[in-house]
């Protein structure tokens, strides 16, 4: 029997779609690093390379702690449980990462967008990476709904 190309067999590994992971942690910022570890775990998954998977883990590191910061105390008033829910979704050279709360939510008209030359340090620095880490973003948020931040990385080559 021959040798497969492990090149090759891991690009079989990745093609394949609709493959998602999910994962809940409490509004606790201990549990930052587990989420961590799953991105860097998935990530691999995907293709993606180390400093892709570095940066990425930083970016989900920043949309966790703006759900504990921001969402945490709203939970009561939020749509659903008191978590903070994690999608990660391989694709071919890529992975999006949903990172959802189910806090009161906000009125994204009235989110200060961070200055990409000049961040503050006042508030906006996590977004400001999250943009900076990623290559597209989207968040969804609008009150009493909950937020959901959506990133994509690509596989740089």
């Amino acid at each position: 029997m021959p040798l497969r190309n492990r090149e090759t067999e891991a690009h079989k590994m990745v093609a394949i779609q609709g493959e998602t992971v999910e994962l809940r942690i409490p509004y606790d910022p201990k549990y930052i690093i587990v989420a961590r570890l799953v991105a860097g775990g998935v990530g691999a998954r995907a293709g993606l390379n180390i400093d892709d998977i570095d940066e990425l883990k930083v970016a989900v590191s920043e949309a966790c702690t703006n759900a504990i910061e921001h969402a945490a105390n709203d939970t009561g008033t939020g749509p659903g449980p008191a978590v903070i829910v994690l999608r990660f979704t391989p694709r071919d050279d890529e992975l999006q990462v949903e990172v959802e709360d189910y806090g009161a939510g906000f009125d994204l008209d009235q989110i200060k967008q961070p200055a990409l030359n000049e961040p503050s340090i006042e508030g906006g620095l996590g977004l400001f990476l999250i943009h900076q880490l990623t290559d597209e973003v989207d968040i969804q948020s609008a009150p009493g709904s909950g937020t959901k931040v959506i990133m994509t990385k690509r596989r740089t080559r």
